[in-house]
């Protein structure tokens, strides 16, 4: 049964349009799960504050598409907003950052409640679906692990978990060696535990599929954090 709130929380159709144009996850929907959907968009919108830099426009097609991101990864779970960050900064382009001195397409800092992207990161993310490339999923990823360390829900603690038992991949020799002859992540996914979760769900959105095929086990672990593909 669709629960009442989505329909006193709607999206105009051209908000609506954005999201059918641009994400086949929202398509593969059934209606309540698109109303499930939408209005959680809504409630993101409402819980951020989107925040321009160098000549960026905050228009709505940028609000919707970056809260779309974020509802896809959180959208089997009852925990959705991402409560330890309050700002969305949005760059037109790559930028510098002062905290790291260095340039970046994006960054997820905790200390500050706030999460950065450039505008054309994004694009570049959700105009191609199967490179196993997204900005924007990369980045929630970070913040999604951020909320749930500090949080002591039992869902917060079950991703934490499972988010655990995935490192095995990592730090044991013999898997990580499986995990390198796969070829199948980028090179940036061994750099350090947190851009490994990153860089994996990325591919587990994307290329899911190929995913399953390649590595098998580790994607049934990583199912277990966004429990998307529910058979």
């Amino acid at each position: 049964m669709t629960n009442p709130l989505y329909y006193f929380y709607k999206l105009d159709n051209s908000h609506k349009k954005i999201i059918e144009g641009n994400f086949s996850f929202y398509r593969r929907l059934s209606k309540n799960d698109k109303k499930k959907f939408e209005y959680r968009v809504i409630r993101f919108i409402k819980a951020h504050n989107f925040i321009a830099r160098e000549q960026v426009v905050i228009t709505p097609i940028k609000r919707v598409v970056i809260s779309s991101i974020a509802v896809m990864l959180t959208f089997r779970m009852s925990r959705y907003l991402y409560n330890q960050f309050d700002n969305i900064i949005i760059y037109p382009k790559n930028y510098f950052s002062q905290l790291t001195k260095q340039h970046h397409k994006g960054e997820t800092n905790p200390r500050a409640r706030t999460i950065v992207f450039s505008w054309q990161g994004v694009v570049d993310g959700v105009k191609i679906e199967d490179d196993n490339l997204n900005l924007g999923i990369h980045e929630f990823t970070h913040a999604l692990y951020f909320s749930f360390v500090k949080s002591t829900s039992y869902e917060a603690i079950t991703f934490i978990k499972n988010f655990k038992n995935i490192l095995e991949f990592l730090t044991d020799k013999a898997m990580r060696d499986k995990l390198i002859e796969a070829d199948y992540f980028r090179a940036y996914a061994f750099e350090n535990q947190y851009e490994f979760l990153s860089v994996i769900t990325e591919n587990y959105f994307e290329t899911p599929n190929q995913f399953r095929n390649k590595l098998p086990e580790l994607f049934l672990k990583v199912n277990k954090l966004y429990a998307i593909y529910l058979s």
